[in-house]
């Protein structure tokens, strides 16, 4: 299967964000470089950044055309969800590199130095988190998140999105961090984030059993590769089959229990895992949420990514199974017309296609990086652990991966019977105005 470079979903999101590269080559010749993950030796131990590094590896060798050298004190992978692949190649500490260098728990030279830190729930860009405690597997996979954009966003030339907002310390919005994970989860979709939840999972689980349902209808395709965290190289090992098939032969390696449903879930659905079970949503259709969230567990969160690499934002949300929740967070976003981009030789060339379809193809493929299905799922996690911990809460949230580290956005809407509370107290003139969010 040959995918023209312009369909690639990296390529094609840079091409589209207005940096100054017109053509898939200049792309290209931007991402087909080697880069350098430099971590702190004594820090990379599985209890501590060793997740962070892995997520980082996997999220720039799919970003990246060249190597990713690993120095961080290792010459082997940790137990890890998924094979890093050839292209990710563990270094000394003599390894000379002239390149790009992304630090984790280490500092970075340079101008503007692409570096971070993760300690407990907190995460920090250009700087250290200070404390004793170990770096958690959530703020680890989301540290990876924010650290691959910046890595890209560096590369192509992307400029800051509200810079004036960035800060260098950031806390996960964790109700308890040692919260135990849920046992018992159903993976509705399981593409770029799906695949990130579920690797975000083999971290937390650490190694004891975990009862998963996987749900998708899909099948993959050559272009999955470059966003969806486990899938290797070797594309003839996954390209046509069903996703569900594979991933449940991967999460079995893990000593998972794990059963699957090739189907596009329609109402009526129901979760064959119990009602005491929760969900993670990783579909992108607002219909197929509001099914799940009908579908009988106990508690539902879901996750979104944007396609606008000039505006990288993630959205969650967390919520209980009640179909009016529902159906006001998932509506129907209004039908808009494909992302026209700036003329260059290079559409034009398309436009000369027979039919013009090189253009309606290029226009009509979703852009999506890895980094920031990485960051969506993190956040979704840290949702699925606040309901462990016992918060009940219906959440709202985004977030923006450029510039690191903007201010969390996350609400907490109050519950049907709240807002016909407070509505009624509003009307006898007992409750200020404002209601819907706190």
């Amino acid at each position: 299967m040959t995918l023209e470079p312009q369909n690639d979903r990296i390529v094609n999101g840079l091409l589209k964000a207005d940096v100054g590269l017109l053509t898939p080559e200049q792309v290209q010749a931007r991402l087909s470089q080697n880069v350098l993950i430099r971590v702190d030796p004594s820090r990379s131990g599985r209890e501590d950044l060793w997740p962070c590094v892995w997520f980082l590896a996997s999220i720039l060798k799919r970003e990246f055309f060249g190597t990713i050298f690993i120095n961080a004190g290792l010459t082997s992978p940790l137990p890890c969800p998924a094979d890093l692949g050839p292209r990710c190649v563990f270094v000394d500490a003599g390894f000379v590199h002239d390149g790009l260098v992304v630090g984790i728990g280490t500092a970075v030279e340079g101008d503007n130095p692409i570096w971070g830190d993760a300690k407990g729930p907190n995460i920090a860009y250009q700087c250290f988190v200070h404390g004793p405690e170990y770096a958690s597997s959530v703020s680890c996979c989301s540290l990876a998140g924010y650290l691959g954009f910046a890595a890209l966003a560096h590369a192509a030339g992307i400029p800051s999105f509200h810079g004036a907002w960035a800060q260098k310390l950031l806390a996960l919005p964790m109700v308890k961090l040692s919260a135990l994970i849920p046992r018992d989860i159903g993976i509705l979709g399981v593409g770029q984030i799906g695949q990130a939840f579920l690797s975000l999972a083999f971290f937390l689980a650490a190694q004891q059993p975990m009862q998963v349902h996987l749900v998708d209808d899909d099948i993959f395709d050559v272009t999955n590769y470059r966003a969806q965290l486990l899938l290797g190289e070797n594309s003839e090992l996954w390209v046509g089959k069903a996703k569900v098939e594979f991933l449940a032969e991967v999460c079995k390696r893990w000593g998972w229990d794990v059963t699957k449903e090739r189907t596009r879930i329609t109402w009526g659905w129901r979760n064959p895992l119990g009602a005491h079970s929760v969900a993670f949503l990783g579909f992108d259709n607002m219909e197929a949420r509001r099914i799940g969230v009908e579908a009988g567990f106990a508690w539902i969160v879901e996750c979104g990514v944007g396609t606008d690499f000039s505006k990288p934002r993630v959205s969650w949300h967390s919520l209980p199974p009640d179909r009016r929740v529902a159906r006001e967070l998932f509506v129907e976003s209004v039908p808009t017309l494909p992302i026209r981009s700036l003329d260059s030789d290079f559409l034009r060339r398309l436009d000369d296609t027979p039919g013009g379809c090189g253009r309606v193809t290029f226009e009509n493929t979703q852009a999506a990086a890895p980094c920031l299905g990485t960051l969506a799922a993190a956040f979704a996690w840290v949702e699925m652990l606040n309901y462990s911990a016992g918060e009940l809460q219906i959440v709202s949230g985004g977030a923006y991966a450029w510039s690191p580290l903007q201010p969390i956005q996350r609400d907490i809407i109050l519950s049907i019977e709240e807002r016909i509370t407070t509505a009624t107290a509003q009307e006898a003139g007992n409750a200020p105005l404002e209601f819907g969010v706190t």
